[in-house]
């Protein structure tokens, strides 16, 4: 998820190739909330019922579900509602968290992950699920990992976009429906390569995302709700460019919809539209890129399981389903346009999970707000949250 487009750090990306309560404040003393001890955090990722995260000081930690092992502390016992730190000494510069996995670039690269493998989404070469981080075979590096629902795509640094696990629907972009177990190069004979690729289909849709370093964009998968922006409804498993005239600095593929954004702040949806997820002022399918309504310049965006956030001018603005508070406007009434978060929190980073979203602030400090059964917020709780709260300090 772990679907996340921030047009400050496009140069750099380029270079390198519960219960639906109401909750009306703040939690005080925590993560760096307000009168709370300050821990300083340089990336959050949110998955389906998990979210990982790096401090500025290097130290990755999980918190929420724990079943497959997907917080990587070693063990497969109980959920975790504060922040439990990844075993193996490992020092992570990005995390990726999808539906029951974890995954990680160590300082060297290197890509490892843990949790659910039933699909072979580890990448290590086998079905057997992990408690602790596990290296990616095949021996790439990587700049880039995102997670989904039951296999993993990554840049590596040679610019070419390897996935593996399930490929049931076409989303590994191999050009066939076999799963794979260990990195397998996206688009075979095409030749391409990426600056950045987002696997994004949360059960709903399984569909995976990629802008080239000139700025096409790719989609393939699952095409069902035309979540590859090409004009129809044919899935594909190779990479199809997205049709409509526009040209994107950044997409992210969320559950049967996609959002890009142009270099100039402007954000576009398209594909399934029954929660109002492409922020359109209605709930009308799209098969190509529509604009989102309003006058938002955004220079981040992120797409959720059905719904959408972004940041414009600092604030953070999100539009699509809300029955667990996800928006964090407050309420749990969906939304069809961008509306604020609550809170008057400015953020340098958000991201969306599948019904959870999380943002680090200007001063770097964690929130969360959504759906929180497995304590995937991080605040010592397991009651959902329709406003910010932050983080607990690990």
């Amino acid at each position: 998820m772990r679907h996340l487009v921030d047009l400050a750090l496009l140069p750099a990306a380029l270079a390198l190739a519960g219960c639906n309560g109401h909750y009306t404040g703040l939690t005080r003393g925590v993560g760096g909330g307000p009168s709370g001890t300050s821990t300083s955090w340089s990336q959050l990722a949110p998955g389906q019922q998990q979210t990982c995260g790096v401090t500025a000081s290097g130290v990755s930690y999980c918190w929420g579900t724990n079943d497959f092992g997907e917080i990587g502390d070693g063990t497969t016992i109980a959920a975790r509602h504060t922040p439990a730190a990844v075993a193996g000494g490992l020092s992570f510069t990005a995390l990726a968290a999808g539906a029951g996995e974890s995954c990680g670039i160590a300082s060297d690269g290197a890509a490892y992950c843990w949790g659910d493998n039933a699909q072979a989404q580890l990448g290590d070469g086998t079905t057997t699920d992990r408690a602790a981080p596990v290296a990616v075979t095949g021996g790439l590096t990587f700049t880039q990992l995102s997670a989904g629902d039951g296999y993993t795509c990554g840049i590596a640094t040679s610019g070419s976009a390897y996935c593996w696990g399930d490929n049931g629907a076409g989303q590994l972009g191999v050009g066939d429906n076999s799963a794979r177990g260990q990195p397998t190069l996206v688009g075979s004979y095409l030749a391409l390569s990426f600056a950045s690729v987002s696997a994004g289909d949360w059960s709903a849709s399984h569909h995976t995302c990629g802008i080239t370093p000139t700025g096409v964009t790719y989609c393939w998968g699952d095409n069902t709700l035309g979540e590859l922006g090409t004009g129809d409804t044919v899935s594909r498993t190779l990479p199809a460019a997205v049709t409509g005239g526009v040209t994107f600095a950044a997409v992210t593929a969320g559950g049967p919809h996609t959002c890009g954004l142009t270099a100039g702040g402007t954000a576009y949806c398209w594909g399934d539209n029954l929660h109002g997820e492409l922020g359109t002022a209605d709930t009308l399918r799209r098969l190509t890129p529509s604009s989102v309504n309003g006058t938002l310049d955004f220079t981040t965006l992120t797409a959720g399981g059905a719904y959408t956030c972004g940041i414009a001018s600092g604030a953070a603005y999100c539009w699509g389903y809300n029955a667990f508070g996800q928006l964090g406007v407050g309420d749990t009434l969906r939304r069809t346009v961008p509306s604020p978060v609550a809170g008057g929190l400015k953020f340098q980073s958000l991201i969306a999970g599948f019904d959870h979203t999380c943002g680090i602030t200007t001063a770097g400090a964690a929130y969360c707000w959504g759906r929180n059964l497995q304590g995937q917020l991080g605040d010592n709780t397991t009651s959902n949250r329709s406003q910010p709260v932050a983080v607990a300090s690990p």
